[in-house]
């Protein structure tokens, strides 16, 4: 029973690969057809860029959360100065 909190945070980051990419490949990838202008273009290639990032940072910060919150538990709080 001591490990099933760490098996949890696996299992959430696992959920999040599944639900992220299936995220990116339905809504990222097939974001409209390809502007012909080279300014459109570059914006629609930023966005994308954007759109992964937020992506992966929502996965970092979401286990990053999971974390802290199993060490907190286990360790308690911080002392204070």
């Amino acid at each position: 029973m001591r490990l099933l909190p760490l098996y949890l945070i696996e299992s959430v980051a696992f959920l999040l690969i599944i639900v992220e990419t299936y995220v990116f490949f339905v809504f990222v990838v097939p974001l409209g057809p390809l502007p012909h202008n080279l300014a459109e273009y570059t914006s629609f290639a930023l966005l994308k860029v954007v759109l992964i990032f937020v992506l992966g940072a929502v996965w970092f910060f979401v286990l990053d959360e999971l974390t802290n919150l199993y060490v907190g538990s286990r360790v308690g709080p911080p002392p204070r100065p």
